[in-house]
């Protein structure tokens, strides 16, 4: 599984919001493509090469995805592991290129070098519960429509309420939102994640638990990353911070909201039922229960 570009021959569809950021000037553009399995996905995001230079853009599908993202980079600071940002246009974002591969086969340099940029953003934004709760108290109502799914769950509803207690005290940072592997570029020296329309001041674990909830050496998973690593991204996550819970209650977190995860998966079966339940769900049921019990008992 790789990122591929395909060459747009007609770029006409790029060229507003190329001129509107970068301005006037011949351009290519490159969509980029994904393959996962059988899907083959084609992004609206697109490599530009213009006379300014090479670019990253990106079309949103809605104003408010467009509007969440500009919110987020605004928060940024310059020294922080993020494309630079060269500008918006009514419904598109452009960024600088970074050249690098994503994260879908880590490696434990790789791991470490994605961890310790979690934690550099998370060290620019301290754990703490003095920030803005509007995007928190969004995720708690949708995550309770989860919960509700579990009724003919008792394990996993016992568990996944444990989840949404805790996600309402748990201590807040800038989240990414959706903080999985393709979303990660890595240079070889640093880790840059992207795509922060889904961006804002969430549970500090949430992230955490995202980047490892759908990695792993089974081919269910779209990412693969082992056990050790996983213990890795962590560590040097909690390491790194400078403000932190005890490290206990930090396990515990994001144990959490790996569950939240794994649910997240598995309560899309439970509300489709004419869904074939297919080796997907067994995984992540199975992984889903373990979990409960452990985090019950």
């Amino acid at each position: 599984m790789s990122i591929t570009l395909e060459k747009l021959e007609d770029p006409s569809s790029c060229a507003g919001a190329v001129r509107t950021i970068l301005g006037p000037g011949s351009f290519s553009a490159y969509r980029f493509c994904d393959d996962f399995g059988e899907e083959h996905k084609r992004y609206d995001v697109f490599k530009i090469v213009h006379p300014r230079g090479v670019f990253v853009l990106k079309h949103f599908d809605r104003p408010d995805r467009c509007a969440a993202e500009k919110a987020v980079y605004a928060l940024f600071r310059a020294d922080l592991p993020v494309p630079r940002l060269i500008g918006f246009s009514a419904d598109s974002m452009v960024s600088e290129f970074i050249e690098g591969n994503d994260l879908k086969e880590m490696t434990d340099g790789s791991v470490s070098r994605a961890a310790a940029s979690v934690a550099e953003i998370m060290n620019a934004f301290p754990l703490g519960s003095g920030y803005d709760r509007t995007i928190v108290e969004k995720e708690i109502v949708y995550r309770a429509k989860r919960l509700a799914c579990l009724e003919g769950e008792p394990l996993l509803h016992r568990a996944y309420t444990l989840f949404l207690d805790r996600m309402k005290e748990m201590p807040l940072t800038l989240a990414n939102g959706d903080l999985v592997p393709i979303n990660c570029i890595d240079d070889g020296k640093r880790v840059y994640p992207i795509d922060w329309e889904y961006g804002g001041f969430m549970p500090y674990a949430l992230d955490i638990g995202r980047f490892l909830a759908h990695s792993g050496e089974h081919a269910v998973y779209p990412y693969r990353m082992n056990d050790t690593q996983k213990t890795l991204f962590c560590d040097r996550i909690y390491e790194a911070l400078h403000e932190k819970p005890d490290r206990s209650v930090f396990d515990r977190d994001v144990r959490l909201a790996v569950l939240d995860e794994w649910i997240m998966i598995v309560s899309w079966y439970l509300k489709n039922p004419d869904e074939p339940k297919d080796e997907t769900f067994s995984v992540y049921s199975e992984n889903a229960k373990t979990l409960a019990k452990e985090l019950l008992s």
